[in-house]
């Protein structure tokens, strides 16, 4: 069982509460039982006194008229019942057969009916019936030798019978026994158990007063600063306001400062991202618009060196024909970076959005094949997929270049070996995972290359071409397909990409196909055939 948690507040004034309660009861519960028994000890004294007066008067003249005259007399001072016994005879007796059966039982086993004392006594016994109100049985007991004769027969010398007297002392004792009820005790008792209750909840009540004036002194200022603190999460511009003239009030002083330098650090951190993202924007908007420039006098140039590899103007050299085919592998592997540039730079603007219809697995897998078989046969490397059919909801473009990417990546990084494609479902998400034997990746840089123009090579000899963008673009648009890339690799034995997709988008994934039809639906792209990304 978990118990509730309590604020400060109730914690301080249960606290409060709880120790007055435990100094309080037991106290008031001590003095109850000490004032009863005082009133007991001063019943218990007066009658031992009063039987120790009345006992040898009463055995001198001890009949039953002056029994019942001194019972009635007693009966206003709460005396119940009545007995006298004068030289081991009961004389008279009141009330005595009213008392109750358990009470006469244990009347019964009193010191009276035991063994007699060796000198005059009071003694005292408290009865608790088991009904009704306890009493105290208090008797004076006093030793007496009883004188009694009796006739003997016995024969003479002459053998005649003679009677005589024998004299024969017996120890007994003479008793006054009173029943005195403990009613009016118990009832003085009560009311002062009554007083002491009302004492202790007078002390309650205090204590909630003093835990409440103690908690606005203390405990309210550490309140109100820590809902300013509760505040200050939602709200920045929240202050303390605590005047109590103490350390209390230097802490909520120094909260205010601090809350006010952190709102200023906002507000200035907020201009600054303002002014990044607008220079960002510039920057993807020149790199777009530089990119749109280059492609007009790249692709003149592409297009005269297939015309003059065509023979168009005439027959080429074998020296001719080996420069234009450099120049226009130049030129494709330019309009490669310039692809790449512009989609990262698509990617940056929020301006590249997916496009969810129903993909076939292991289609696109196969065109990403082809798509870089070319780059394997230049390297002499094994190229090899194996594709589970299977049909997704996804946008076949990105896809398909996010497969490019990562194979064309492979094939740059694996002097020797193969490179090798492979897809399957599991646990209702699509694996497509791009093996190679290559030269493997480090553990501390396996995080770095996904950021943008960024390479594990980034010296001046390094032998692999590119920007960097090539992986960047891979995570953004796996991640815009709901999915996740991963990454296991070897130093010296090879890498691999695993692109993880789900079969069908979430529900942010569809409203975000919506908000793009919804929108100018983004335009297919042809995705190019010599993509080669760069880690």
């Amino acid at each position: 069982m978990r118990w509730p948690r309590l604020s400060l507040r109730y914690k301080f004034i249960f606290t409060l509460v709880g120790f007055t309660l435990i100094v309080a009861v037991p106290l008031g519960i001590l003095a109850i039982m000490r004032f009863s028994d005082v009133l007991e000890s001063e019943v218990r004294v007066r009658w031992e006194t009063t039987t120790r007066l009345l006992g040898p008067a009463i055995f001198n003249r001890a009949h039953p008229q002056l029994c019942q005259a001194l019972f009635r007399d007693l009966l206003d001072e709460g005396v119940i019942y009545f007995r006298v016994i004068v030289t081991g005879e009961e004389v008279c007796q009141s009330n005595v057969e009213s008392l109750s059966p358990d009470a006469q039982k244990q009347l019964a086993a009193s010191p009276v009916s035991e063994e007699l004392p060796d000198r005059r006594t009071v003694l005292v016994q408290k009865v608790f019936p088991l009904r009704g109100t306890a009493f105290l049985d208090v008797a004076y007991v006093e030793p007496v030798n009883k004188t009694e004769y009796r006739v003997e027969l016995y024969e003479d010398e002459n053998g005649q019978i003679q009677q005589r007297q024998i004299r024969q002392e017996i120890n007994t004792f003479s008793a006054l026994q009173l029943g005195i009820s403990l009613s009016t005790a118990q009832a003085l008792a009560r009311r002062e158990a009554t007083l002491i209750a009302l004492v202790v909840v007078g002390y309650l009540v205090l204590a909630l007063v003093i835990a409440f004036a103690f908690y606005k002194m203390i405990l309210g200022p550490a309140e109100t600063l820590t809902h300013a603190l509760q505040r200050f999460k939602r709200d920045p511009s929240a202050r303390a306001y605590v005047s109590t003239g103490d350390e209390l009030e230097t802490l909520a002083q120094e909260f205010n400062a601090m809350a006010d330098a952190i709102e200023e650090r906002k507000r200035q951190l907020e201009q600054i991202n303002a002014e990044l993202v607008k220079a960002n924007r510039a920057k993807s908007d020149f790199l777009a618009m530089m990119s749109h420039e280059l492609k007009t006098p790249l692709h003149a140039i592409r297009g005269y060196s297939q015309l003059l590899l065509e023979g168009i103007d005439g027959p080429l050299t074998q020296a001719q024909r080996e420069d234009l085919e450099n120049i226009l592998k130049s030129g494709d592997h330019l309009l490669e970076l310039i692809d790449n540039i512009l989609r990262f730079s698509k990617l940056e603007t929020s301006e590249d959005r997916p496009y969810f219809e129903a993909v076939e697995a292991a289609v696109i897998g196969e065109e990403a094949i082809r798509a870089v078989s070319a780059l394997a046969r230049g390297k002499n490397l094994e190229l090899s997929s194996h594709l589970e059919p299977c049909t997704l909801i996804s946008d076949s473009t990105k896809l398909k270049q996010t497969l490019i990417n990562l194979l064309s990546n492979a094939i740059k990084y694996t002097p020797a070996g193969r490179v090798a494609l492979s897809g399957a479902v599991r646990d209702h998400e699509y694996w497509f995972s791009v093996s190679d034997t290559g030269i493997g990746i480090p553990q501390h840089e396996r995080d770095r290359i996904f950021e943008p123009f960024t390479q594990l090579d980034t010296s001046n000899t390094r032998e692999s071409q590119g920007v960097g963008l090539g992986l960047a673009i891979v995570k953004r648009y796996v991640e815009m397909l709901g999915g996740r890339v991963l990454v296991e690799s070897e130093v010296g034995r090879g890498s691999v990409f695993s692109v993880v997709l789900p079969l069908e988008p979430n529900e942010t994934l569809s409203l975000t196909q919506q908000l793009s039809r919804g929108d100018a639906a983004p335009a297919r792209k042809e995705v190019s055939p010599h993509a080669h990304p760069h880690r």
